[in-house]
């Protein structure tokens, strides 16, 4: 951290993948306070981040070279030590390879995916040992906990299921089939649905968690990415992206009825959203390293953007820094 900078009352913690970083803005001037390289450029960049139960530590996926596809994976998780803004080391999954998604559990055990080697790890966050490994049968990628913190799911970009896990039990419970394979996924703060994006079509998908099955499909303007809910509840946004006409989308709906949406045009490729705590505005991460600042109720961008500091930005969470 900058050492005439005075501590913030908050702040964003941001996986960027030109810097192979973890950076740290001031939450309310945008101001980058922190550059924590994790990674080895061009070969290991950061996609996705949790925090320790204590929130001192950052953990952050090292996924490979690149994205999915044609990524060459790496099998390293960087800890960052947050009261220090420092690289406390790797997590060495041997030979586990392209770790992605992460989750914090209830316990505090690190749940990771990796999709290379078709398991989800669980990881003791102090011994930075693997505790106990999934098989999941596909290459799962994206993670989402139900709010009760004993239920995760993942899914798997090309294969047609979502996995559902008990985190207590450590063990897999059901197969949730879906049209073909899924982005990436959230759980309703009742837990009661699944907003689950297509892989290959601009469709949301909801899934009701009790009968574990697809009750409705929704069209969006582009092929979805990520889908998140407001604090409040009452706000689900997609980001989503049209590749052919290179053209970004923020998507609002109503979880309610996700038929009634709202588009707004972005400047380039989005990924992670993050909500004010009053539900009123968001910012979302561009593939340029922008983020602009989002009226929610107008459906539009306004003042008040901020700076990744580099380009292929994804995962973007708040941190408090202790008083």
């Amino acid at each position: 951290m900058n050492d005439n900078t005075e501590t913030p009352d908050r702040l964003i913690l941001l996986t960027v993948k030109e810097n192979v970083s973890l950076t740290a803005l001031n939450a309310e001037t945008g101001e980058i306070v922190a550059c924590v390289e994790v990674g080895t450029r061009q070969t290991s960049k950061p996609h996705e981040i949790t925090l320790s139960k204590d929130g001192a530590r950052a953990f952050v996926s090292l996924y490979g070279s690149a994205d999915y596809g044609p990524n060459i994976p790496d099998n390293r998780i960087a800890v960052v030590d947050l009261n220090t803004m420092t690289l406390a080391g790797h997590v060495d999954l041997n030979l586990y390879k392209g770790p992605h998604a992460l989750v914090t559990g209830s316990e505090g055990k690190i749940w990771v995916t990796v999709d290379g080697s078709r398991c989800v790890l669980v990881i003791d966050p102090d011994s930075w040992e693997i505790e106990h490994s999934l098989w999941l049968e596909t290459p799962g990628h994206f993670l989402a906990a139900a709010p009760d913190g004993n239920t995760l799911y993942v899914s798997a970009k090309e294969y047609p299921v979502i996995t559902e896990i008990d985190m207590a039990a450590r063990d897999i419970v059901a197969r949730i089939p879906v049209p073909v394979g899924a982005q990436a996924i959230r759980v309703s703060h009742d837990g009661t649905q699944l907003f689950v994006g297509d892989f290959h079509r601009p469709l949301l998908h909801v899934v009701d968690c009790a009968s574990r099955r697809v009750v409705s499909s929704h069209a969006l303007a582009g092929l979805p990415g990520w889908p998140f809910v407001s604090p409040d509840g009452e706000t689900l946004v997609v980001t989503t992206y049209n590749e052919d006409d290179d053209q970004g989308f923020l998507e609002i709906l109503d979880p309610a009825d996700p038929d009634k949406r709202r588009s707004i045009s972005l400047p380039d490729e989005p990924f992670h959203v993050l909500f004010t705590d009053d539900s009123k505005h968001l910012h979302v991460v561009q593939a340029d390293g922008v983020l602009p600042k989002v009226n929610i109720k107008n459906a539009e961008i306004v003042e008040g953007g901020l700076n990744a500091g580099g380009t292929m930005p994804e995962a973007m969470i708040y941190w408090t820094p202790p008083a």
